[in-house]
């Protein structure tokens, strides 16, 4: 393990990525700050990071990125409260844990209305050809590729923290 749970944080293309509130360019230093654990405004960083990539639950196209920062940070015996980390992958892999009590979560169900929206691609582009202007237009193709990014960030989520999980369980 690096001595520095966030190298590579640099080399991540966060202002191409988008969150729950646009550009993830600020997940860099949120999770620079989970890691020295300081806390500024309101809430702590954790909750401000939370809130930017698992928003009600769905998994933001940044999520992902944040995923090896995360457990490396879990790994790190210098830090303290490592289980707010662990805490977070949890809701990167399933979103808000409470939507899945009593019943449990199923990864296979996003899987499945990932491929429905994918396979919904000819009926989103009579949609689109159906606008009124170019704006319209516009609008729409933004609509359907945002609905396409989200699915895709929710599965992708889950498969980066679930291929985390031999790291993150002590030895038998």
């Amino acid at each position: 393990m690096t001595s520095d749970p966030l190298a590579g944080l640099d080399d991540v293309p966060w202002a191409q990525l988008q969150h729950s509130y646009g550009k993830a360019d600020d997940v860099p230093g949120q999770l620079r700050a989970m890691r020295a654990g300081d806390w500024e405004g309101q809430y702590p960083p954790g909750a401000q990071l939370a809130n930017h990539i698992v928003n009600h639950g769905m998994r933001s196209q940044a999520a992902v990125y944040t995923v090896p920062f995360l457990v490396r940070m879990a790994l790190d015996p210098r830090l303290v409260n490592r289980h707010r980390f662990v805490a977070l992958l949890v809701a990167i892999a399933i979103g808000r844990d409470n939507n899945h009590l009593p019943s449990g979560y199923d990864p296979q169900e996003d899987r499945d209305h990932l491929a429905s929206m994918r396979g919904e691609a000819d009926d989103w582009a009579r949609w689109i050809a159906g606008a009124t202007d170019d704006e319209q237009r516009t609008q729409r193709q933004e609509s359907c590729e945002q609905v396409l990014i989200d699915a895709e960030a929710v599965v992708s989520s889950y498969d980066a923290v679930r291929a985390a999980l031999p790291a993150l369980s002590p030895p038998c």
